[in-house]
């Protein structure tokens, strides 16, 4: 991903989960003037397939450390778990690696699904 001190850009990227798992597709728009990365999703988030989600956002937090990360969900399908566990990081300003213990501190917000997109996790 490339940075430009000037205006906007997106880059737009598909998050390839375990098979089985649901895919999330993940668009990145950086606002430059607002120092702000917006991680814009579609699909479905579930503990599943969280790991990849948190990949990207590790990317953009790593060459980006002063933005405010935006985790946009408002046009995804997420799980209880998936959303509760997204809410703790963005409380505790900081990312997991969603492989081990590490984390990435960072400023982290998120933009909640509708409540009518929410779903249970399957059994």
């Amino acid at each position: 991903m490339t940075h430009r001190h000037y205006g906007n850009r997106s880059s737009s990227y598909y998050a390839h989960p375990s098979h089985g798992d649901p895919r999330i597709n993940v668009i990145i728009r950086i606002d430059a003037i607002e120092e702000s990365a917006r991680v814009v999703v579609r699909g479905v988030v579930t503990p599943a397939n969280i790991r990849a989600l948190y990949v990207v956002c590790r990317r953009v937090a790593a060459k980006l450390p002063d933005y405010e990360l935006v985790v946009d969900l408002a046009h995804a399908r997420v799980t209880a778990d998936a959303i509760e566990e997204l809410h703790e990081h963005a409380r505790r300003s900081v990312l997991s690696s969603g492989i081990d213990a590490s984390v990435t501190p960072c400023r982290l917000r998120i933009v909640d699904p509708p409540a009518i997109l929410r779903i249970k996790e399957h059994a």
